[in-house]
């Protein structure tokens, strides 16, 4: 149980000194491109949070290599995903993540609307097994009939 704990604190401390390095980054672009003294930028309260979160990660990863270090805590996390990636749940999980990214970044892009999102129903619903191809096909059809009546003719709201 302790080295649970020490193995989510050591993938929290990475991921959070991940993020803090980021708006550490993002706070002096910030800071550059105000072109004022830092006290009366706006990237001196992203900047202070950044630096914040940074030592605070840095205790968390130190706190987590105790009993253990670096290499312990990288064998336990490859060990651990090993046993998640071998789960079929987690695999299908992360099918149905890629359609949806592949959704929002590439299809309606690319594509009208409503031929996107219909696309990306029929996939969805296909990979999940919800019926027939006809029946797939049809609830698709109307879901996105549904959605265009409802925001484009009734609430007057445009649909990317």
């Amino acid at each position: 149980m302790e080295n649970d704990k020490k193995r989510f604190d050591f993938v929290a401390s990475l991921v959070m000194l991940a993020l803090s390095v980021y708006v550490i980054f993002e706070s002096v672009r910030m800071y550059q491109k105000a072109g004022k003294v830092l006290y009366l930028s706006p990237a001196l309260v992203p900047l202070m949070l950044g630096i914040l979160l940074c030592l605070l990660s840095m205790l968390l990863l130190l706190g987590s290599l105790k009993n253990g270090g670096f290499g312990k805590r990288l064998q336990e996390i490859k060990e651990y995903f090993s046993q998640v990636a071998k789960d079929s749940n987690t695999s299908r999980m992360l099918i149905g993540v890629l359609l949806m990214a592949l959704y929002t970044f590439v299809l309606i892009e690319i594509l009208p609307f409503w031929i996107s999102t219909f696309i990306f129903m029929f996939l969805l619903m296909y990979f999940l097994e919800a019926g027939s191809l006809v029946k797939i096909s049809v609830i698709s059809a109307g879901a996105v009939a549904l959605i265009i009546f409802l925001f484009q003719v009734c609430f007057r709201v445009p649909l990317p």
